[in-house]
């Protein structure tokens, strides 16, 4: 599977779990501190062309908005996949190109194979799993399968049994 297919798979059960959570939970953080379940949906999604427009010598697009709540998060996640499909696959990546980025308060200057595995993928991950642990800590039903696209459980079921 490719890059691209990766990051249109993802964004896709991204998708899919932002369609089950109900609007007031877009505010919700998991803790004090943290971002809240939108923006990690709004961050989520983009990463994708923040770490795919590189590999193509193309200036990163975003489509994150100002907007707030779950229209927004789906109009975002619509426009990011809609522009993903478009670009042109990367057929490999390259070790000795590197790509330059902020992570957090430093300068990053990574290979290509680095700045995707190491950095933009495990961020993209992160910040779906933060927006699935919001919902899923505000009892919103979702399951692995949600989250994957792959697992698939009955309605109601449990590995943990409850108290």
């Amino acid at each position: 599977m490719s890059i691209k297919e990766i990051f249109k798979h993802y964004l896709y059960q991204l998708e899919v779990i932002v369609s089950r959570i109900p609007p007031e939970n877009f505010s919700l953080a998991l803790s004090e501190g943290m971002f809240s379940l939108e923006m990690n949906a709004k961050i989520a999604a983009n990463f994708v062309l923040r770490g795919y427009c590189p590999l193509l010598h193309q200036d990163v697009v975003s489509f994150i908005s100002d907007e707030p709540g779950k229209a927004a998060v789906k109009k975002q996640i619509a426009d990011t996949l809609a522009y993903l499909s478009d670009l042109p696959e990367v057929m490999r990546l390259n070790d000795n190109e590197l790509v330059e980025d902020t992570a957090g308060f430093i300068e990053v200057e990574l290979s290509q194979p680095l700045f995707i595995h190491q950095y933009i993928l495990p961020n993209f991950i992160f910040h779906i799993s933060m927006v699935y642990a919001i919902a899923k800590a505000n009892g919103v039903e979702l399951s692995k399968g949600d989250f994957d696209g792959i697992h698939s459980y009955p309605n109601g079921f449990s590995f943990v049994s409850s108290p």
